[in-house]
């Protein structure tokens, strides 16, 4: 199998969906389709979670890749939270500085939740299939949020600047492609973590995980060169993490 990115004219646009995902799964889909709803009724995140799209404006999305002689290495979802960073920014520039990727798949505003990205693969042999989904919280009022949702807010709540769906859309696949090839490439990859170290949520800042039940704290000193994260604790030890560790907040 060749190396297929997401190809701009493969756009399927949908009504609604139990999740764009797994409709994307199916071998009816080609490598290269990528797929927008209007409603998801079963969207999923990590770990089995759910996914609930909130607010007047969202984007939900997938994207079907394949990858042949796959030996690209971990952090995939970082290199996608970038792309996607990028394709907000260049619709929302005034959010520069306070747009973040929470280590490893959402992104942040200030302390509230507004994406989360779900890649999910299929390896045969040296191939992959990479099913990349991504929810955005566009627009919307804060009121309208649900109570169970505590970190939840949305990347706009100024009516003026709603409406943006499509503008961020047609930069999303381009960045997307993109970050495939800079995952794939070991040059690119550590060109794209001094990026991601700039855009890592909390960096420099007190957190506290949960570790076999027992509550700890350290500094988020950064990330490690295969994408892992980098907690220093009070007795100046470094520990990398592979995956997110449970409860991981911040203290500040």
């Amino acid at each position: 199998m060749q190396t297929i990115l997401l190809q701009p004219e493969k756009g399927i646009f949908l009504d609604s969906v139990t999740s764009t995902n797994t409709v994307l799964k199916s071998e009816e889909f080609p490598h290269g389709t990528w797929i927008v709803a209007e409603e998801q009724t079963a969207g999923r995140g990590r770990r089995d979670r759910t996914w609930e799209v909130i607010g007047d404006e969202s984007l939900i999305f997938s994207g079907k890749i394949g990858l042949e002689n796959f030996d690209a290495g971990p952090g995939l979802s970082l290199f996608i939270g970038t792309a996607l960073c990028k394709a907000i920014l260049s619709v929302y520039p005034e959010l520069t500085r306070s747009l973040k990727i929470k280590w490893p798949n959402d992104l942040y505003l200030g302390e509230k939740k507004v994406a989360g990205i779900l890649i999910e693969s299929e390896v045969v042999g040296a191939s992959i299939t990479l099913i990349i989904g991504i929810g955005i919280n566009l627009f919307g009022k804060k009121e309208s949020i649900p109570e169970h949702l505590t970190e939840a807010g949305f990347l706009n709540t100024n009516p003026d600047r709603a409406g943006k769906k499509n503008e961020i859309l047609e930069k999303l696949v381009p960045a997307l492609n993109e970050a495939i090839l800079l995952w794939k490439d070991a040059e690119g990859r550590k060109k794209e973590l001094i990026l991601l170290n700039e855009l890592l949520l909390w960096k420099g800042q007190s957190v506290r995980y949960t570790e076999n039940g027992q509550t700890l704290t350290g500094i988020l000193d950064g990330l490690g060169e295969n994408g892992s994260l980098i907690l220093k604790t009070p007795s100046g030890t470094k520990v990398d993490f592979i995956d997110s560790p449970e409860d991981f907040h911040s203290l500040n």
